[in-house]
């Protein structure tokens, strides 16, 4: 079975987008695994910022009663925390889109992780969208 010329540069197309297909997935696993080593690491620098932070205000700057103290101290924890995560995903997500607009990656990342992450990405899917 032989196949002609247009058969075989059809298959070569199929199979280079085949392969830019997989770049495009292999290099999105690679983004969204050093994203969540990234995220994981500067949420629990935040969360300890701002433990550090409550800290100081509560026993250094205000100089409160013992157990008024230890009331406020244990709520700050838990503001801490919470505000720490908040915060943490909030400064990901930025951090993500200005790397991903930073090094021109909308042609190496798939439209999924483009998707959620780029600003621009969205903008232009959105009036693509109105046309």
């Amino acid at each position: 079975m032989d196949m002609t010329e247009e058969e075989k540069a059809e298959r070569e197309l199929r199979q280079k987008k085949e392969l830019e297909r997989r770049a495009k997935n292999r290099n999105s696993r690679l983004f969204l695994f050093f994203g969540c080593i990234f995220e994981i690491v500067e949420t629990i620098l935040v969360i300890f910022a701002l433990f550090i932070f409550f800290s100081f205000l509560i026993f250094r700057v205000f100089n409160l009663p013992e157990e008024a103290a230890k009331t406020i101290y244990q709520f700050s924890t838990i503001v801490s925390f919470v505000g720490g995560l908040f915060l943490g995903f909030v400064i990901y997500k930025n951090c993500a889109n200005f790397i991903i607009e930073k090094f021109n990656l909308t042609d190496k990342l798939s439209n999924e992780v483009l998707g959620h992450y780029s600003k621009r990405y969205r903008k232009a899917q959105s009036e693509e969208l109105k046309k």
